[in-house]
């Protein structure tokens, strides 16, 4: 079993893993992709994948990494693209895919606007939260008054 038929099986996303792991989504990515071995990982993040997946690390080692991906780099199984995420990741990613499909010339903008979107996510952040800064954050020239 690899482990993307794993998440698949439990209904889990590699966003939820990640956020429930504490691993970082890159080290996801790499181990997801076969970049990095399972065996290669140190204790610590396979001790965090092996608990938020609820198996041993043993049984854990035992998967297959890299199964999941077509000869271009891209996942076969595309579940991870999950709904259920916060709003500004899921338009995000509904853009991205959208391009994708109508093959547009701006894919660098929608995998930027995506990756933020991800990031933000990712740390916990609020995405429009910039809006909300405390006035005193703001540079002064920003709050419409004169530069100093």
């Amino acid at each position: 079993m690899t482990i993307g038929e794993l998440l698949q099986k439990r209904g889990i996303s590699r966003y939820r893993l990640s956020k429930d792991s504490k691993v970082p989504w890159a080290t996801l990515s790499d181990i997801y992709s076969g970049k990095t071995e399972l065996e290669r990982c140190s204790v610590a993040t396979l001790t965090k994948l092996s608990k938020a997946l609820g198996i041993s690390m043993e049984e854990l080692l035992l998967l297959e990494t890299g199964k999941d991906m077509d000869p271009e780099g891209k996942p076969k199984i595309k579940t991870y693209l999950e709904a259920g995420l916060p709003e500004h990741l899921q338009k995000a990613l509904e853009e991205y895919i959208r391009g994708e499909k109508d093959k547009v010339s701006y894919m660098d903008c929608l995998w930027g606007e995506l990756y933020s979107s991800i990031n933000s996510s990712q740390w916990g952040g609020d995405y429009e939260g910039a809006g909300r800064l405390p006035a005193q954050k703001i540079p002064l020239w920003r709050r419409g008054g004169d530069r100093e």
